[in-house]
């Protein structure tokens, strides 16, 4: 094995065993002192960390580690911030965008809908902390066009059930993981090697059963494990 790998795979172990979020990495001229090689060779290690996802790299500050996986349970209550704050986590909610749009025919047709059907679409980017972790778009199906003028922060969900009493509940869900785009970088603040994770999911009125919602959330694969519960 080269020596760059087994310097960044004993600074993997090392990570997981005595290392918390945000704590900084030695500098690069104290692990080329420590494992008796030369800068460049530590610094080819450190990028295997960064292309895990386990550290990033700050200029003038040096390589911190970054938030070990939230581990994200896939059940069938579907708001993404009551999930979270149920764990202790806090999520803030930037809105990217509202629009009335026609649904594209290749959702139409796979949601069984007729083509030209029209959907308020909201595009959001959330928070833990000064992080973003996450893009999602939102299909919402049978809202007044002005359903969403007052939402600016918090949970969607939250808001459709004080100001419409519509609960949702999370039917199918598909994932895939895949590698971002270049907007998907920026505004998620990774690198060109970290995957995104693609959640697909169908959310329905939880009265009638009725199909409400259709989301496609872009999330940091570096902040998240996500975990299927079956239903009991």
């Amino acid at each position: 094995m080269a020596i760059y790998r087994e310097i960044a795979t004993q600074l993997r172990d090392e990570i997981g065993a005595r290392y918390i979020s945000g704590d900084l990495l030695p500098s690069e001229n104290q692990l080329a002192e420590r494992f008796d090689v030369n800068r460049h060779t530590v610094r080819r290690a450190i990028d295997e960390l960064v292309q895990d996802g386990l550290v990033r790299r700050h200029q003038g500050l040096g390589c911190r580690v970054v938030q070990k996986p939230i581990d994200y349970a896939l059940h069938d209550r579907a708001a993404f911030s009551h999930n979270l704050n149920q764990i202790g986590l806090g999520l803030e909610t930037e809105v990217l965008g509202r629009r009335i749009t026609v649904l594209p025919d290749i959702l139409a047709e796979q949601l069984a809908l007729a083509e030209g059907t029209t959907v308020l679409e909201v595009q959001t980017r959330r928070f833990i902390g000064p992080d973003p972790v996450c893009l999602i778009r939102h299909y919402l199906f049978d809202l007044p066009d002005d359903a969403l003028g007052g939402f600016v922060e918090g949970s969607l969900h939250s808001y459709l059930l004080q100001h419409f009493d519509l609960e949702l509940q999370r039917g199918s869900t598909r994932l895939r993981a895949r590698m971002p785009t270049f907007d998907e970088c920026n505004q998620l603040a990774i690198s060109r090697g970290v995957p995104v994770m693609e959640v697909y999911t169908r959310n329905f009125c939880r009265q009638t059963g009725q199909l409400r919602e259709y989301s496609i959330a872009r999330s940091r694969s570096d902040f998240f494990e996500y975990r299927v519960e079956p239903k009991p």
